[in-house]
């Protein structure tokens, strides 16, 4: 597949809080790859990134709330292994060092040369392509089924667990992880406690604990439908926008 093929199936996260190059480069982003999501600062592009998990984030280094660096940073924290192209009007060792610490891919001046840009990506990009292609070879053929069944049964579970079944639920299985995706989860006592904006870090908590201590149920369940044993190892609460996202990664065995 032609590299510039393989960038229109990428997602991407640019984080730019300069208006006018945000609008401009965001325009040239969207007639090469699958998808742009936009923010403009760097807490806003952090809290982007647990809903949309994209496959390349461009940031400006120098940024209000929070600067590229940092986001980088604490996604890497969490596990996000995005490729990261970092754009700066500073050419400072310092800030490249630090930028090389958090794992960047590429670091580029501004104003920034777009065709140096797209390079840049489409060699991500295709790491990106060739690293999932080796994944899926180990996929089930049936993935459709499986992600289906997986589905139905998660719904059903939780709402035996917890009362309240889910609006939506939607499942990826992709190379080494699976990801099930929950929308409008919250029971009646959950949203009772919302009435109080600083239950919102208890509601998360509960959530957390509660995903934590039924892993092994979850587990069992996706072992049981797709012949893959896996683990638990991410869990992510947006309370706000009453959405759960709990990551599984295969356990392969040494």
């Amino acid at each position: 597949m032609e590299t510039s093929e393989i960038l229109k199936k990428m997602k991407v996260l640019y984080v730019e809080d300069d208006e006018e190059a945000r609008e401009e480069l965001t325009d040239v982003l969207k007639r090469r790859v699958g998808r742009v999501i936009v923010a403009d600062n760097g807490r806003q592009g952090l809290e982007l990134y647990d809903d949309f998990l994209p496959d390349i984030i461009i940031a400006d280094f120098y940024m209000p709330e929070m600067d590229g660096i940092e986001m980088l940073s604490r996604i890497r924290e969490k596990g996000g292994d995005s490729a990261a192209i970092v754009v700066s009007a500073v050419n400072d060792v310092d800030i490249i060092l630090s930028a090389i610490d958090v794992g960047i891919d590429k670091y580029i001046l501004k104003p920034v040369n777009v065709r140096d840009l797209l390079d840049a990506m489409e060699e991500q990009a295709r790491m990106i392509y060739d690293r999932k292609k080796m994944s899926d070879a180990t996929l089930p053929e049936n993935r459709k089924k499986v992600e289906d069944d997986i589905k139905k049964e998660f719904a059903a579970m939780l709402k035996t667990m917890t009362g309240k079944g889910p609006r939506n639920v939607s499942v990826f299985v992709n190379g080494d992880t699976v990801e099930l995706v929950a929308t409008e989860v919250l029971t009646i006592f959950e949203k009772n406690l919302l009435d109080n904006f600083q239950n919102i870090a208890i509601i998360k908590y509960i959530r957390e604990l509660f995903f934590s201590v039924k892993a092994k149920e979850f587990c069992d369940m996706i072992l049981r439908i797709s012949g893959r044993e896996v683990r638990l190892t991410d869990i992510r609460i947006n309370v706000e926008n009453d959405r759960n996202n709990l990551i599984f990664t295969v356990v392969r065995s040494e």
